[in-house]
């Protein structure tokens, strides 16, 4: 069965060292990786102690010594474009277009069971860059940041992976790192995310976040797993109704293949747990895409004072021989959000701050933006 495998979590967690041991090592020779970050280094010098090789290894760090930092990367995942430079742009779409005919060229049918990008954020920016300057080609509708994702760079991330399977590639995994996520001018405390965009979540058949656990004796991180589709569908021919089960715990305290793969045959009993199979508050808080009332609180105020301060900028513009602006703040946002955000808070009734929210993650805009937008939407008759 075709699979995308998505492993995140901060450096240093075993991501590379999991997604490597995803075969036997009778079977490496399967494996077509693509390192971003000179990552599996280590690994391929311990596969030739033994006699053994990935079968396409392609360290890209050293064809791309000039790649933009992790700083240019958050801006892109942001969607802080246009580029600072042309160079940036230009030398993310050569990556892109590299990795591309590479896999053209080189993953030959039937060949390998096995893809690995390490880590997926240049890729992603690659994409975006290739994409950004080509609105037409790709059809996208506007400049606006989302829809150059959604429409643009979106069916590139699914087609490149249709094209992988489609060579006789089985699984794909796409390794990512965690980022500190931002909402507006205001970097979220005590929150990571992946960095990934989130079309591997859609796309994904395991996404597993990796965390120290210093329990392990042999230094084996524990599993937090964001998704599973993975779970078992059995008859009962009795009943004639089908018994479906979750494999996996949320959280694998041991996080193997073996330990995997013991899951998926015997299953789990999330009723009762094993220690270290529940997440730990922390850990709870980390995965979760809510904001806590701290976070949200923070958020609100920043929100609240910036749209202060645009007020104020509309009022000292307003004079006797300039046109009046009869509000200054509509005027900087597309209409189109206040339409979607109007039929959205109908569907969704309740508080400005769980609305503000909602907009968030429906219109792929910040915090702060949002409340600009729920300050424009008409109040409704009762």
């Amino acid at each position: 069965m075709n699979s995308l495998i998505v492993i995140t979590g901060a450096r240093g967690t075993g991501k590379t060292t999991l997604a490597a041991s995803y075969k036997p090592p009778s079977e490496v020779n399967q494996i077509y990786y693509h390192d971003a970050e000179n990552s599996a280094n280590h690994i391929v010098e311990e596969l030739k102690k033994n006699g053994l090789a990935f079968g396409r290894y392609v360290d890209l760090n050293a064809r791309f010594s000039d790649l933009p930092d992790s700083d240019l990367l958050s801006r892109i995942g942001q969607g802080k474009l246009p580029w600072v430079t042309e160079t940036e742009r230009s030398t993310l779409e050569g990556y892109y277009s590299w990795v591309i005919n590479d896999l053209a060229q080189n993953l030959e049918p039937d060949k390998y069971s096995v893809y690995i990008h390490d880590p997926a954020e240049n890729f992603e920016a690659g994409m975006a860059a290739w994409v950004q300057p080509r609105r037409k080609q790709t059809g996208y509708s506007s400049e606006a940041y989302g829809k150059m994702w959604t429409e643009g760079v979106f069916p590139l991330y699914q087609n490149a992976i249709a094209a992988v399977h489609q060579r006789g590639v089985e699984t794909v995994f796409f390794i990512t790192n965690v980022r500190t996520p931002w909402e507006g001018k205001q970097r979220i405390v005590s929150k990571v995310i992946p960095s990934g965009k989130k079309i591997l979540y859609r796309l994904s058949q395991l996404f597993v976040w990796l965390v120290h656990e210093p329990s392990n004796p042999d230094g084996a991180p524990a599993g937090l797993v964001l998704k599973e589709r993975l779970g078992q569908m059995k008859v009962n021919k009795e009943t004639d109704k089908w018994v479906i089960s979750r494999r996996l715990p949320r959280r694998i305290p041991h996080c193997t293949w073996d330990d995997i793969n013991r899951y998926l045959e015997e299953g789990c009993d999330l009723a009762n747990p094993m220690p270290g199979e529940i997440p730990t508050p922390d850990e709870e808080a980390m995965m979760s895409e809510l904001l806590t009332d701290a976070q949200m609180r923070l958020m609100v105020l920043e929100a609240e004072t910036e749209l202060a301060e645009v007020k104020v900028q509309g009022s000292l513009l307003k004079d006797e021989n300039m046109p009046t602006v009869e509000n200054p703040i509509s005027s900087m946002i597309d209409p189109e959000l206040i339409v979607e955000a109007e039929r959205i808070k109908l569907e969704h009734p309740g508080t400005d701050s769980g609305l503000a929210y909602i907009l968030t993650q429906k219109l792929n805009i910040s915090l702060p933006k949002a409340f600009k937008v729920l300050g424009q939407l008409p109040e409704r008759k009762e």
